[in-house]
């Protein structure tokens, strides 16, 4: 998945000067790809857009569906899952039938088939928020791009980790997106993208 960093969430959000940079690049990219080539003829209006804007928010679960396919929507079932967040119960049989251990998918688009909708995805790295990680190894598909395989075991080591990637990932719109991780172990497990995410249906994010 290119050059990427293990470090602890804290850490990056306050201090550590390679996140910032992945985000600014990220931020102007993204905004460039909105502007001159996703929805043309639209301003950027940040948090609160106005009626000819994008907006910018952070990265909602029900962007992405669990292995069953399941949207991490407010109807993910069951609930004691992840009632609309990014928690997952893994096992051989949950969310769906892939022995444990082996690869099973974290995350997937949740549109048709697999892909991203109505967002752009500004995709800076993971951060495994969870007690206990399960999983040693993760790699991500981006459109018909298939990315190296990444080992993460160095993450034991840190009390929040995250991973960071170098210069970053921009998901289009209508764009295949899958993210599959070697589970070691069975249980609970929270993978939570970092970065943000553009959009311009504001019933989508906004509540009137």
């Amino acid at each position: 998945m290119g050059n990427f960093v293990i470090n602890e969430n804290s850490f990056v959000k306050d201090v550590f000067p390679e996140f910032q940079t992945t985000m600014a690049v990220l931020e102007a990219k993204a905004k460039e790809d909105a502007q001159t080539h996703i929805w043309p003829g639209l301003d950027y209006g940040g948090y609160t857009p106005g009626a000819d804007q994008y907006g910018r928010t952070t990265i909602p679960p029900w962007m992405f569906a669990d292995e069953n396919n399941d949207i991490l929507d407010r109807q993910h079932s069951p609930t004691e899952w992840g009632y609309n967040s990014y928690r997952q119960l893994y096992t051989s049989s949950l969310p769906a039938a892939v022995t444990v251990p082996g690869w099973k998918q974290i995350l997937e688009g949740a549109g048709t088939p697999q892909t991203l909708e109505d967002f752009i995805l500004a995709l800076a790295g993971y951060a495994f928020s969870s007690e206990t990680i399960n999983f040693t190894k993760i790699h991500q598909t981006i459109g018909d791009t298939n990315y190296a395989i990444t080992d993460i075991e160095e993450a034991n080591s840190y009390c929040q980790p995250v991973v960071i990637f170098e210069e970053g990932f921009r998901v289009p719109p209508e764009t295949y997106f899958t993210l599959t991780g070697f589970c070691e172990v069975t249980g609970y497990q929270r993978v939570v993208p970092k970065g943000f995410a553009l959009y311009r249906r504001k019933d989508l994010i906004i509540i009137e």
